[in-house]
């Protein structure tokens, strides 16, 4: 059977998005967090910081669009087995 056709398959990667999404979130949490340290003690990394925000949006979007669309693809896949 094909990736596309095992349902297991399927499943297994939705998990590992998942996660990947969950720890992605995290990230971003942790550099909010580093953020307003950083502007408490006026430190002169925010722009690093700022960066490393900006990178972690992005792969939570990525993320976030690639979970959606394997549920997608998922609900196909229930329905034509109906």
């Amino acid at each position: 059977m094909s990736k596309l056709n095992d349902p297991r398959a399927s499943l297994s990667e939705s998990k590992r998005t998942a996660a990947l999404l969950r720890d992605a979130r995290s990230v971003l949490r942790r550099i909010d967090t580093m953020a307003a340290t950083a502007a408490a003690v006026e430190d002169d990394s925010l722009e690093l910081i700022g960066t490393a925000r900006s990178a972690a949006e992005h792969l939570v979007s990525h993320l976030s669009r690639r979970q959606q669309s394997e549920q997608r693809g998922m609900k196909q896949a229930v329905r034509r087995l109906r």
